[in-house]
Formats: C-alpha cells, structure tokens, sequence
C-alpha cells in the first residue's frame, strides 16, 4: 500500500509498504482525507523522533475490512477515527491525568493516517470510530480530534458562566476554543498578530480582538475589563512573551491552561513570587480521551459549530512538504491531504 514516509523535515517520500492485517476483533479503514497536526509537526523536526516513521492521526476513511467479531460497523462504512485510548484503571488514570497513563501512549493508529489503509484495534473500534452520518462533510469531520483536544483542555480549566477568556493564537485550534468558550456562555478575547485571523476570530465569536504588536497587552486589556484582569488565558501558542503577558493580565486567582508548548524556549523565566503572592494557577492539557472525541464528534455532527472557514483545499499526499509549508508559514490554518 501507498505510505508517506516522513525521512527528515525536508526529505517525504511515498512509498510502498505492507498492507496491515487484521484480527478478528480489528477492522481495516482506507485512508480518504488526513489533516497534519502540530504534534507531527513536532515530530518532522525532532531530531530524536524514530525515522523513516508514518505519522499522522487525524482520519476520515471507508471501512473496507472487519473482523468476524466486529459488529459495530460494516464494510461501506465512513467513519472518524482518534487515535489514545487509556486504561482507566491505573494511578494516573484514577486521578485524571489520562494522558501520563503508559496504555494510551502506546495506544495509537497503526502505521499512521498519512498512508492508504489504517489498522483499527478494538478499542478503537469501542471508545474512539464513530460512524459518520449521510451529508457529513469529511472535511469538517476531520476536526474531531483536535476539537476533542480542545474539549479536554475546557474540562481541565475552572471557570463559571460569564467569565472573560484569552486565546492566544488564532489560528486553527484557537479558531476552536473561541467557539467552545462561547458554547460555555462566557467571553473571549483573541489575540494574535495577523489581521485576517483576528476578523475570522470575530465572526466566530470573539467579543474582542487584539494585535499584540500594536498594543500593551496588560494595559489594553485592564482598559477592557475595567480593571478586573482575565479569568483564564488559553495559551495555543507558548513563548516568554506571551507567557508573561498573560500572568500580567489575568485577575487574581487567575488561570492559565497551557495548550501548546515552545519548542525554541524549553525554560522560561517567570515571576514566582508574583504566582505565589497572586494564587495564579497554571495548568497544561495534552491530547484528548475518548469521552471528549465522542463530544467532539457530537458537536460537529450537530453543526454546533463553524468549520468551513478552516478548511483548506485537500491536496495530494505527494505534496505533503508544500502543505506543510503553507501552515507553518500560517497561509492556510490546517493542510489537509488525500490518499
């Protein structure tokens, strides 16, 4: 079967490789459209990360396979498929912390969504495929997952009805946590240099937008928020900058869920004392569960949201480093391929 296989950051190569085969409790997806998330991306460029590797894992595909004990789905079927799946049973899952569980990191779809066919285990079959309904749109399903994510790190927060967010970075998951916390009845402001970003940020619903390169940020938004400070700040991007901003301008007793991590800056320099004397909570989400892939799914399928001004034409698999480019050099918010 067709593979895309990731040799270095600047070296893709399409080539085949064996066919999976499955068990009887497993079924076998082709690959119709898969989206690059910026976990792959970490992974393209880490010097350290096993290569020739197929990556991948966010996945729209046709069951073209299943096993004799598969009853949930048939072949014909078009399904969403998400990738972790804990074991619920052990220290950290029985405190929450899913994603530290040894089960779900080795969990994982098999080779990867960047080639033409995906082996499903059972538990995927179980806790995280979902059969799409008539008149899906797959390119909006391929938003499952990282609106999943996005759900879980809403859930790690603690905020009440009406409180004021900040969402630095409003590129495709920060598009998605602007709608979620409106969902959640509260406010939102986004934060982020590019202007045709910050417009779609207010037509999705942000009571506010920002360009941070214009602005003082703790001064602008004190002006907003009569003083009060923000309750919680999502941070989708995290860089000294903007960590420090964002513990200037939260109110007392404030929050920060960090989403995504710095690669350029592994230690920053903060102000504990302020922390400390202040009561801020700061607060990391990673990945998503299967609860949060099945609300995700939910609220895709119920149109609960607005997709269609992130996505992208999908392009050839075979033009994998141009799309790549394209969103690292934010031209499209998701690169979205084709097998």
């Amino acid at each position: 079967m067709k593979a895309l296989l990731c040799y270095g950051p600047e070296d893709f190569r399409v080539e085949n490789i064996e066919k999976p085969s499955i068990s009887s409790r497993e079924m076998l997806i082709e690959t119709i459209y898969t989206s690059l998330c910026g976990s792959d991306i970490i992974r393209i460029f880490d010097p350290h990360a096993k290569k020739p590797a197929v990556y991948g894992h966010e996945v729209v595909g046709k069951v073209v396979e299943t096993g004799k004990e598969v009853k949930r789905f048939k072949p014909g079927d078009l399904v969403v498929a998400a990738h972790h799946i804990p074991c619920y049973n052990c220290h950290y899952c029985r405190h929450g912390n899913y994603s530290m569980c040894s089960h779900f990191r080795e969990t994982n779809l098999y080779p990867g969504s960047f080639c033409q066919y995906i082996r499903l285990t059972h538990e995927h079959i179980d806790k995280t495929t979902f059969k799409l309904p008539r008149g899906q749109d797959l390119l909006e399903a391929l938003f499952t997952e990282p609106l999943a994510c996005c759900i879980r790190a809403m859930e790690r927060a603690t905020f009440q009805k009406g409180d004021i967010f900040t969402v630095a970075g409003a590129g495709a998951i920060g598009s998605l946590f602007i709608q979620l916390i409106k969902l959640e009845g509260c406010r939102v402001l986004a934060i982020d240099p590019d202007a045709k970003r910050l417009e779609l940020s207010r037509e999705l619903g942000a009571d506010f937008t920002v360009d941070p390169a214009t602005r003082q940020l703790p001064e602008h938004i004190n002006k907003i928020t009569s003083g009060a400070g923000i309750d919680t700040a999502v941070l989708t991007v995290t860089n000294s900058h903007i960590l420090n901003d964002a513990l200037a301008y939260l109110r007392d007793g404030g929050e920060i869920i960090l989403f995504g991590a710095s690669e350029k800056e592994g230690r920053i320099e903060v102000d504990f004392q302020k922390i400390y004397k202040r009561e801020l909570t700061i607060k990391s989400s990673y990945s998503a569960v299967p609860e949060t892939v099945e609300k995700a799914f939910n609220i895709i399928t119920g149109k609960k949201i607005k997709l269609s001004p992130l996505i992208s034409d999908a392009m050839p698999i075979t033009d994998f480093k141009k799309g790549m480019d394209l969103m690292l050099k934010r031209k499209i918010y998701t690169a979205i391929f084709k097998l």
